[in-house]
């Protein structure tokens, strides 16, 4: 089930609050996965790029600003 970024981060404002209540409504279960996959760029500079999740979009979209979050906090370090 591949589903697109386009509007997954405007749906909805998420709070740490709500974070929170799902995570001790739902412990120990997986909420929630995002998986992004890409292949060799085309001459052009071009790339595929493909997203599936599954669970909240709010949830996805939480993940997904984390792991960008991690991952330049990582590039600062270098």
């Amino acid at each position: 089930m591949i589903k697109k970024l386009e509007g997954l981060f405007s749906r909805r404002d998420f709070s740490k609050k709500d974070l929170r209540r799902v995570i001790s409504k739902n412990k120990g279960k997986a909420l929630c996965y995002v998986l992004i996959t890409c292949r060799e760029s085309e001459d052009d500079g071009s790339m595929d790029v493909d997203m599936k999740y599954d669970g909240e979009r709010w949830l996805a979209a939480y993940l997904i600003k984390s792991a960008q979050n991690v991952i330049e906090d990582g590039l600062d370090n270098e």
